[in-house]
């Protein structure tokens, strides 16, 4: 009997999240390419961005055990928010314990909470989510334009929520290799540097953001999704 590819494996995962509700596929992949373009930029071995690449698709593995109600509805506060998704984040960190990879869980236990995590990829994957979770639509709102996002992760960043340095460092890089009308005015008019107009099509030809250089690429091959 022949064992699946890593491939295989991921277009299980979507699929199950696909079958649940559609936006939750389109956060977790979109999030999964963010993870590696980012580990890459921030220098991460591939086993860490293999771990936040897993991290991003069993991030929405609970929701499989919640009802379509609780994945639509609106929360009025934090807290609410966290007391009615909290069998989210603890199912799906334990499916990835389940399925052996301690380092997911321990990412997944940790990025949700409003308090700088202590273990390193769990920082990191805090941010890129935040980002990422303002940025796409969810049950029950639109997405947030780029000005908000942005202004959602330096308030994290000054209310030690997530690491500053982190925060900083990710949208610097995201400011500086846009080439996306829309973010570069964001990213001016909230004081972050942007790369000058000139050199903005040689940019995108290496956009770290858009050629992913990591070894588990296969990953990231294009789908009937």
């Amino acid at each position: 009997m022949s064992y699946p590819s890593f491939h295989s494996y991921i277009r299980t995962l979507r699929s199950l999240l696909k079958r649940k509700q559609r936006w939750l596929l389109e956060e977790s992949t979109f999030l999964a390419d963010l993870c590696l373009a980012y580990g890459s930029i921030a220098g991460l071995s591939d086993r860490q961005k293999y771990t936040l690449f897993l991290a991003a698709h069993f991030k929405h593995l609970g929701a499989l055990y919640l009802d379509d109600h609780s994945l639509h509805q609106g929360f009025d506060d934090h807290k609410q928010a966290l007391k009615e998704m909290q069998g989210l984040f603890t199912e799906s960190a334990q499916i990835a314990r389940d399925a052996g990879l301690k380092e997911v869980a321990v990412v997944l236990e940790q990025y949700y909470l409003r308090a700088i995590p202590e273990d390193y990829l769990a920082r990191v994957f805090q941010v890129i989510n935040a980002w990422v979770s303002c940025r796409q639509r969810k049950g029950w709102r639109s997405s947030m334009g780029d000005k908000e996002a942005l202004v959602i992760l330096r308030q994290r960043a000054e209310m030690g929520w997530s690491d500053p340095d982190i925060v900083f460092h990710f949208i610097e890089h995201l400011c500086h290799y846009s080439s996306r009308p829309e973010l570069i005015e964001a990213c001016s008019i909230s004081g972050f540097e942007t790369a000058p107009p000139a050199s903005r099509s040689d940019l995108e030809r290496l956009d770290p953001w858009q050629s992913v250089p990591w070894s588990f690429s296969e990953a990231l091959e294009s789908d009937s999704y």
